[in-house]
């Protein structure tokens, strides 16, 4: 039950995380240029199509769990998989988190002299 309530533990801050980087990355497309955002995601594309390619296979742990918890819904699994659908969950997100990291990382403004 503990390894239950640190995966949802880690889950509230995932979220948090996410949210302020879906709030810092809106920012910064409203007040830049689209010109200068699609030069900044070009530069750093190699970067981000590597990540987002570690996403789409960390999507395969997002499918993983929903179809764990359907499972155990339908009582087609005979036990407590709640542990492991955290992990699968936790990694998801984390991976998501990066991802969206990359993408902040991107549209910030660099340092004076580049752009």
């Amino acid at each position: 039950m503990a390894d239950v309530l640190i995966f949802d533990f880690i889950d509230l801050i995932v979220r948090l995380l996410l949210v302020v980087l879906f709030v810092q990355i809106s920012n910064l497309l409203r007040v830049t240029d689209a010109d200068v955002i699609r030069s900044r995601l070009f530069l750093q594309f190699e970067r981000i199509k590597r990540f987002f390619n570690l996403l789409t296979i960390g999507g395969i742990f997002f499918l993983a769990a929903a179809l764990l918890h359907m499972a155990e819904l339908l009582h087609l699994i005979d036990g407590n998989l709640d542990v492991v659908e955290g992990l699968f969950i936790t990694i998801f997100q984390i991976l998501t988190l990066t991802l969206l990291y990359y993408i902040y990382d991107a549209l910030k403004s660099p340092k004076r002299g580049v752009l």
